[in-house]
């Protein structure tokens, strides 16, 4: 409880979260009411389009507007994109009201459901401006989750309460309004810092480029692991959209409103698996438990295969939603670590990408494999390549958390300084890369009274004295810093630092220290109160 607690005390989070939820819940209630609309309009085959055009669309949308999340503020790009999906709701619900309106309701809700898959990626990628540590990473990515299945327990349920008692119309509407809500709460993120606009370039030339960097930003930094089995499971949530309203309406004759109630149980279960995914997701075993989570989401689809009892498809839908949890958190978490925060955006976008190609070839081909297999058939299959999935990628998954498993030294370095403590994970991390080793001997000089500063400089090891006008004034050792007087006021160094055992140091450019602290608020009002404590003590 005490990551939530944390989580709440942090407005901006606190309100992109919700947003999320919201907007997730506004997303599951009209997707639930069209699926419904649209069987009984065209039947599973209709379904299937819905769930085609969902992914198709999204798969377009999506990385050419996360190509821009990394240029452009985010929070602002999140508002614009719900504001668009409320419109597009807004008009299928107006669709519903003529009659052989099938096609077109379908059309619009699926195109709102893929501009509303640009949400996750974008929220993945502004969080690290948010959070502080990798900790707080998960935390923030496990209550993403825990509120992701809260939506989707209210979602569904509350399209399955309208329709029980109104119409699909009446639903669409009632998302409207979440999506309305949820870019109301949008308004009220602002990240601590935000990350610095990229050059400038033709539009479709950047476009290419920032397409292109986000695909090979994915590869090059082994995130491949964490992409094919998300693929098996995104395949597996295609299949799911059309055999949902199967299960339902024909295999277990639950009813119409089932359909709702399905998705309510897979929401539950999710909730439920919030404490377990902060439990697990931790440390060297964070990337596994993805693999883990992709298992959990075959295991009920094989046990619906051999199953006749009506309670079985709730129970076997909220074991997917524990499973649905423990995954995203574990996968958002891993790509967070091992992708660098300027190029997550973009990473995330072509990654999703992908993914909705795989749910709407899922989509696509249900009713192929029911017509070859049934539905128990199908169920068996695709519980089986789930499965398969999680197992054949293990072992480089295992590979991945070593790598991801804790902070390196210059990392930790950076936190120990307390103007830097404010900063965002994302700027600690980028500032870990542009950190220089140096080496000073005793008695050598690092910095001389009355020079021009141009260098942040960090002990790591070691000890240095301080002096003005050839008088000591005292001794600084690892993890101390220096030189940060000359960088934040327009002087020269005010004190010589000389080395009085060996020294290893990390220096920093006067360019990305006065980026990284102007930037942020807090960073730039504790900086300011070490260089008055310095100034006055001299």
């Amino acid at each position: 409880m005490r990551q939530f607690t944390w989580l709440a005390a942090s407005k901006p989070i606190r309100h992109l979260l919700l947003a999320w939820c919201v907007c997730y819940a506004g997303d599951l209630a009209a997707f639930t009411a069209a699926s419904v609309y649209a069987f009984h309009a065209g039947g599973a085959g209709l379904v299937a389009v819905l769930g085609l055009l969902k992914a198709l669309p999204g798969a377009l949308l999506v990385p050419l507007l996360t190509s821009s999340a990394d240029r452009v503020r985010r929070e602002r790009l999140l508002i614009a994109s719900v504001a668009a999906r409320a419109l597009l709701l807004a008009a299928a619900a107006a669709a519903t009201t003529g009659g052989g309106q099938g096609i077109l309701v379908v059309v619009l809700v699926g195109l709102q459901g893929g501009l509303g898959s640009v949400f996750r990626q974008v929220q993945a990628a502004l969080l690290p401006w948010l959070a502080g540590t990798p900790d707080e990473l998960t935390s923030a990515n496990s209550a993403a989750s825990v509120l992701q299945s809260a939506a989707m327990v209210g979602g569904p349920a509350l399209a399955a309460g309208l329709l029980a008692v109104s119409t699909a119309q009446a639903a669409m509407l009632a998302a409207c309004g979440l999506l309305a809500a949820g870019a109301g709460l949008l308004a009220g993120v602002r990240p601590r810092s935000s990350p610095a606009p990229g050059p400038a370039a033709g539009r479709l030339a950047q476009l290419k480029d920032d397409m292109a960097e986000g695909f090979q930003a994915g590869v090059r930094r082994g995130a491949v692991p964490l992409v094919i089995p998300a693929a098996v499971q995104t395949f597996a949530r295609g299949v799911l959209t059309v055999l949902t309203v199967v299960i339902a309406l024909d295999l277990f004759s639950l009813g119409s409103s089932a359909v709702g109630w399905l998705g309510a149980a897979l929401g539950a279960g999710g909730i439920l698996a919030g404490p377990l995914a902060l439990l697990l997701v931790r440390g060297r075993r964070v990337a596994r438990c993805f693999a883990a989570g992709v298992a959990g989401w075959g295991v009920p689809f094989i046990l619906l295969a051999f199953a006749h009892a009506p309670y079985w498809p709730y129970l076997a839908f909220a074991g997917i939603g524990v499973a649905n949890v423990v995954g995203d958190v574990a996968v958002y978490s891993s790509l967070q670590q091992v992708i660098p925060s300027r190029l997550t955006g973009r990473a995330l976008g072509a990654r999703r990408g992908v993914l909705l190609l795989s749910m709407g070839l899922g989509s696509a081909i249900t009713p192929v494999l029911l017509h070859a297999w049934g539905a128990r058939g199908t169920l068996l299959a695709t519980g089986a390549l789930l499965a398969a999935a999680a197992a054949g990628f293990w072992p480089h998954l295992a590979a991945l958390d070593h790598q991801i498993a804790a902070p390196g030294p210059d990392l930790a370095l950076l936190r120990q300084v307390p103007f830097f403590r404010p900063l965002p994970y994302a700027v600690l991390e980028h500032l870990a890369t542009e950190l220089q080793p140096a080496t000073y001997q005793p008695g050598e000089v690092i910095i001389t009274e009355g020079d021009p500063g141009d260098r942040f400089y960090l002990i790591a090891a070691g000890r240095a004295r301080a002096s003005k006008n050839g008088q000591p004034l005292n001794e600084i050792t690892a993890p101390g810093s220096f030189g940060e007087i000359a960088l934040l006021r327009p002087i020269p160094r005010v004190v010589t630092i000389t080395a009085t055992i060996h020294l290893d140091a990390r220096t920093l450019a006067r360019e990305e220290f006065l980026a990284a602290v102007t930037g942020s608020p807090e960073s730039a009002q504790s900086a300011d109160q070490v260089v008055s404590t310095w100034l006055r003590v001299g």
